[in-house]
């Protein structure tokens, strides 16, 4: 097995450190797994397009929240979550946790698993949810349990209890608030993923290049 090797560096760009790590086949044959769930994500429709995202929150005194975010057809959200689905639910094998995972196992690093930390937190939550949160009856709104509610109720499954708690939350949000927050949190998914993809192409070409 090859030592595969990583310069990590500061805001600045300057190298602070190279860390090593080594695989085995079924690791790699794993990662190729990975790279082509994330090659079928990246050729949607709606990716391929721009994927939308809330570039605007109005919430003015006496007025409703407003989120501004380009419209979607239901086609484009229902492939998105299609190929998604794989890199999403974290007992597929080659899901973006379990990649994750096995990354920050191998490259036992505190400054890269910090690195992981950071992009997993953009992948469960959002990028919103890094620098602000806005709950809804102790909802919050910039969250992967609002994602949840929202997969298990309606998409990926069809919990009766799920359901009813997003039919609520869409209610009082208001149909293309509620298509906004999905949106937001699906965009956040990709980034994560891209990050990922990359990294995971550099461990791949080193190996390759032996």
């Amino acid at each position: 097995m090859k030592q595969i090797q990583l310069t990590l560096k500061d805001e600045a760009g300057e190298l602070t450190e190279t860390i090593t790590a080594t695989f085995d086949q079924a690791e790699y044959s794993l990662f190729n797994t990975f790279l082509a769930l994330v090659a079928r994500v990246k050729a949607c429709s709606i990716v391929l397009r721009g994927i939308p995202s809330i570039v605007q929150i109005k919430w003015e005194l006496g007025s409703n929240l407003n989120l501004s975010c380009e419209p979607y057809t239901n086609t484009e959200l229902y492939e998105l979550l299609h190929v998604l689905r794989p890199v999403i639910l974290k007992r597929e094998p080659a899901s973006f946790h379990n990649i994750t995972g096995l990354l920050g196992r191998r490259f036992s690093n505190k400054n890269f698993s910090s690195f992981l930390k950071t992009h997993r937190r953009l992948f469960e939550h959002g990028e919103l949810s890094m620098y602000m949160q806005i709950s809804l009856n102790n909802q919050p709104l910039f969250d992967e349990s609002l994602l949840n509610i929202w997969l298990n109720g309606s998409q990926y499954h069809t919990d009766a209890d799920k359901a009813n708690s997003w039919q609520t939350i869409e209610k009082a949000l208001t149909t293309e608030n509620a298509r906004a927050l999905v949106m937001n949190q699906l965009q956040s998914k990709l980034k994560a993923l891209i990050i990922i993809e990359n990294l995971i192409n550099i461990v791949i070409k080193q190996n390759e290049d032996s």
